[in-house]
């Protein structure tokens, strides 16, 4: 048989028929079937004797072994399952826990949300309690308010033309006096109207340009309380030039040393020898400067300060004196008097400062006189006055801060509500 030993090698052991086992078996218990007794007739049916004695013990064993292995492929099998179930219900564990974790922060944070929020809804209830005790007391207020909006409206709308007044008034109304300027400001309200610009029909310039408290100072410094001084304070403080004021009462020099005493103020006058030192140092420092007792001609070595001759360098302000630069502080402010009560001053003075007539008129004569006589005759009441008008301009100072500060707090919340 060409192919015995082949299909030895290959012979299927594991599936050995159960008859042919048995069969084999009664061969194998033979006491002359050994391989050594077996041998002794032939190696060949020595090696086939081995052979099927191997092949009948390994059938007897696979009839043991194999229900055994067959359960232990199912019980791997299982194992593998419940190793995927594992991996899987671990998988799902750790999902489950981020989650946990995630939630935690989430609560977390909400309770922090929630807490924030109590507290500004306790800020909230405390600041609306406050808006309705404010709202309360400023009730009565607002037909005050009201009014003075409406009158604000009104003179939005004659802005254009009370600004071309004002500034005219502030370039040529300075040298005149009172009935002069009237006569003058009716001219001009007269043709700003025929050229169809609109401006307050009763146009007053300490109105426009400055305020009842800032007035109010003004006349606690020593300025007289008329419209015409009112004026002249406004054309001093808001004019582009340096003011030269015709003063031959003293009045503006009373007022202008009062006004700047707070600031370091420096008196000087042309007869002193060392005006320009001063002058020099006022400059540096931004101290004011009241020269006085100029008569119709001005040294020329004011003309630098006079024309504001001022340059730009290195990002610093600088002004030639004389022959040498010296650095210019815009604090630096410069008054000019002269006690002649009618001066004629050359067009170059004129365009350099700006020419301001303090010439005590009747009424603020009046007012000066009665005032003596007052202090004089009953002292006791001119202090009682005294204190009034100190007291009077407190409170309205006091008034104007406390509305700014309303407004502004006003506008402040109605801005974050806006934004919220």
């Amino acid at each position: 048989e060409p192919n015995f030993i082949k299909q030895l090698i290959n012979f299927d052991k594991d599936n050995i028929p159960e008859r042919v086992l048995k069969k084999i078996g009664q061969y194998c218990v033979l006491p002359d079937f050994q391989p050594d007794i077996v041998g002794r007739v032939s190696l060949a049916a020595r090696s086939l004797c081995m052979w099927v004695r191997a092949m009948e013990m390994y059938g007897r064993i696979f009839r043991v072994v194999e229900p055994k292995r067959a359960r232990m492929n199912a019980a791997m099998a299982q194992l593998a399952e419940k190793q995927a179930s594992l991996a899987e219900a671990q998988n799902k564990l750790r999902e489950v826990g981020e989650r946990l974790e995630q939630l935690k922060m989430q609560y977390g944070e909400k309770l922090a949300q929630k807490e924030a929020l109590r507290v500004e809804a306790e800020l909230m209830e405390v600041k609306l309690q406050r808006a309705g005790t404010l709202v309360t007391g400023l009730a009565g207020e607002k037909s005050r308010w009201e009014e003075t909006l409406k009158g604000l409206d009104q003179d939005l709308g004659f802005l254009v033309g009370d600004c071309l007044l004002a500034s005219a008034f502030l370039s040529y109304m300075g040298p005149f006096l009172s009935n002069y300027r009237d006569e003058i400001l009716s001219i001009w309200i007269k043709r700003v109207k025929e050229m169809l610009v609109p401006c307050s029909p009763e146009f007053d310039l300490s109105t426009f340009l400055s305020s009842p408290t800032m007035v109010r100072e003004w006349n606690l410094q020593g300025l007289s309380s008329d419209s015409f001084s009112s004026d002249n304070g406004v054309i001093v403080t808001r004019g582009n030039r340096w003011p030269l004021m015709i003063d031959p009462q003293g009045q503006a020099s009373k007022w202008i040393k009062s006004m700047e005493s707070a600031k370091g103020l420096k008196v000087i006058d042309l007869q002193m020898t060392d005006f320009m030192r001063t002058l020099e140092q006022a400059v540096q420092f931004g101290t004011p400067v009241l020269l006085q007792n100029v008569q119709e001609e001005l040294d020329p070595l004011l003309a630098p300060i006079l024309n504001k001759s001022v340059a730009k360098v290195g990002g610093k302000l600088q002004i030639r004196l004389g022959d040498k630069d010296f650095m210019y502080n815009p604090e630096f402010r410069f008054y000019i008097t002269t006690k002649l009560s009618n001066p004629h001053y050359t067009p170059e003075i004129s365009s350099q400062t700006t020419i301001v007539n303090f010439a005590v008129k009747e009424q603020g004569l009046e007012a000066q006189l009665l005032g003596s006589v007052v202090k004089k005759e009953r002292p006791e009441l001119e202090d009682q006055k005294q204190s009034l008008v100190l007291n009077i301009a407190a409170g309205k100072r006091k008034l104007q801060d406390l509305e700014d500060e309303i407004l502004r707090w006003g506008c402040t919340w109605t801005c974050l509500g806006l934004l919220q």
